[in-house]
């Protein structure tokens, strides 16, 4: 019986969660979500094994406990307390799978094959939401005719919605741009820049905007690390790019595609303008709850009081992550929330300034992979609540442990 227990216990069962995420993330929540619970319990089997926890300290550490403070000092306030602590540990419970792949992915080998099956997975769901836009069927499901948007169909990969599907696609391509650079062999270059390509061209596919906004923002950003000639390469790029799209896919450009993206005129998309409507409505909610918010229970109809006129069309939320954060904790959980991201971007740009893609290794590739990914999901994150959508919040989390784990073992390089 003691033997069976120590097997048990020596079991690598947090490793095979984490393999297992990298494979499902991209792919399916259900089984995502069934690793993510492997992980936990492979990191609570790790504790019993070693019968203490041997805490790893990170750089996020002490932003983290402050936002969940505030967070729960939230929830205390909202009107239902036990619902209020239901919906938040529903949004923030990831944050547990990143302290986990922190202390469980520790090994070279490891580290690199599950970025290989990330890579792997990503261009799967990239190839099928590119066919997805141009037949309108979900293979996968036996559904016909999904999300149809002109001629085209709006990509949804292996979800249900365009807006998840382009957000996941989104962290994957900057996450995975990095490894061009790297010295030592990930993979052949020519197959990294076909990843990228598959990763732009199923972003584009899924319609998602708020995606676009971040990709566009992201790309931008870029240029200030780059060597002239990679600055250049990219400016015609997106020249050629554009010039494409006109002469073989305007749609893709005008209609509701990237030119509507800035029309905030009355006449422009109803998506802009419902939007405006609504980050409208958060601010006045936000007027007479600016301390500590609503809370997490019966956000919804708390909302619902607070909006101006408008033909929402059942919408009931503010579409930024920044207001959602605030509406629901106040100012004082909106800067705890800026503060943790701030605090990562910075203590990576720190780490590897001034030269981010010279001597690139495997784990400064996943560090700064992850700075792009996660500045990236932040501006996108200006019109859409990302954060609050689980299939996006899971690969955030990750990615995030992804770039600090690069940081932590950047003393033992090269990997």
């Amino acid at each position: 019986m003691r033997s069976a227990y120590q097997k048990i216990l020596n079991f690598q069962l947090g490793l095979t969660g984490i393999y297992g995420f990298a494979i499902f993330a991209p792919l399916s929540i259900a089984f995502s979500q069934i690793s993510i619970g492997l992980t936990l319990a492979g990191w609570i089997l790790l504790i019993l094994r070693d019968k203490k926890l041997n805490w790893k300290k990170t750089p996020l550490d002490i932003p983290i406990l402050i936002y969940v403070l505030i967070q729960i000092l939230a929830a205390l306030f909202s009107r239902h307390i036990f619902t209020g602590f239901k919906v938040w540990l529903n949004t923030d419970w990831f944050i547990l799978f990143f302290y986990a792949v922190i202390h469980i992915l520790i090994d070279e080998k490891h580290y690199k094959n599950i970025l290989l099956l990330l890579a792997v997975s990503g261009a799967i769901s990239g190839i099928y939401g590119v066919i997805q836009h141009f037949v309108g069927i979900d293979y996968i499901r036996g559904l016909s005719d999904i999300w149809p948007y002109g001629m085209f169909h709006r990509a949804t990969g292996f979800f249900d919605l365009p807006l998840t599907y382009g957000g996941v696609q989104l962290c994957l391509l900057w996450l995975f741009l990095p490894f061009y650079f790297l010295k030592n062999r990930f993979l052949d270059k020519r197959i990294i820049l076909l990843l990228l390509f598959i990763l732009l061209l199923s972003i584009l596919a899924s319609y998602a905007r708020s995606a676009w906004l971040g990709m566009g923002g992201t790309l931008i950003l870029l240029l200030f690390f780059l060597d002239r000639k990679y600055q250049w390469l990219i400016i015609s790029s997106v020249v050629v790019g554009i010039v494409t799209l006109y002469f073989l896919h305007p749609q893709l450009l005008f209609n509701n595609g990237i030119v509507s993206m800035f029309d905030a005129s009355d006449n422009a998309p109803y998506n802009n303008l419902v939007r405006i409507r609504l980050w409208q409505s958060s601010l006045n909610l936000i007027r007479d709850n600016w301390l500590l918010g609503v809370g997490y229970s019966d956000f919804y109809d708390i909302f619902g009081q607070y909006k101006v006129a408008f033909d929402y069309r059942g919408l009931s939320d503010p579409h930024n992550i920044y207001l959602k954060v605030i509406c629901h904790s106040g100012i004082l959980g909106g800067l705890a929330y800026i503060n943790l991201w701030f605090q990562d971007l910075r203590k990576i740009y720190q780490t590897y300034k001034p030269a981010f893609f010279k001597n690139m290794t495997l784990l400064k590739a996943g560090s700064v992979g992850s700075f792009f990914a996660v500045f990236s999901i932040l501006v996108a994150g200006l019109t859409q609540e990302y954060y609050y959508d689980q299939e996006n919040a899971e690969l955030w989390w990750f990615i995030v442990a992804i770039g600090i784990i690069g940081i932590l073992r950047r003393k033992s390089e090269p990997y």
